[in-house]
């Protein structure tokens, strides 16, 4: 019989258990169920459960419907304990948001801690077709650091913005967006809930 190797405690903790553990002790601490979360997330319970364990992962998309669920924001699930004083983050720290909808190659980090009054994402890369459109609680400010994007609405609008554009909106409408061209791209999307 072979005796299983030794935990080996300086290993890094799995990611995808860490955020399923957030996410299990926030939803329980609300008083909430997997059939309540997913009623108005519009997941299976099934799913739930697994993310909750480690066992599935979930989109950026998925992560937002599971963060209103729990009137909370994906960068509050993504985020480590809430330190007090001053938070600071190093470009090669960040928790690297999972999703199906991220494009290989691509990047989405979120950049603040937990208990931040806004939830900064740091996209790298970015897709060349169009996704599904994102809804959201709260306001939303997308700034191009860097190459060319196209902002679309699900009422017909769409702009495209170069390096240093701005744009403003409403999370409640549905939006999304697609880079433009094969230069690479960053984009800072900030999203401050109410």
């Amino acid at each position: 019989m072979r005796t299983p190797p030794a935990p080996d405690s300086g290993a890094a903790p799995d990611p995808a258990k860490t955020l399923g553990a957030r996410v299990r002790e926030l939803r329980r601490g609300r008083g909430l169920t997997l059939k309540q979360v997913g009623e108005v997330s519009r997941l299976s319970h099934a799913f739930l459960s697994q993310f909750e364990r480690g066992l599935a992962a979930a989109s950026v998309s998925t992560l937002q419907r599971i963060a209103v669920a729990l009137d909370t924001t994906v960068s509050a699930l993504l985020a480590g304990p809430a330190e007090q004083g001053v938070g600071l983050l190093r470009a090669d720290e960040g928790m690297v948001m999972p999703g199906a909808e991220i494009p290989t190659g691509s990047t989405a980090r979120a950049l603040s801690r937990a208990g931040f009054p806004v939830q900064p994402i740091e996209y790298t890369g970015g897709p060349a077709e169009f996704g599904e459109y994102f809804e959201h609680v709260g306001q939303e400010m997308l700034y191009v650091v860097a190459g060319r994007i196209e902002l679309d609405f699900a009422d017909g609008r769409r702009e495209q913005l170069g390096e240093a554009d701005v744009a403003t909106y409403p999370g409640s409408r549905p939006h999304r967006w697609r880079r433009l061209g094969e230069e690479p791209v960053r984009v800072l999307l900030i999203n401050a809930g109410e």
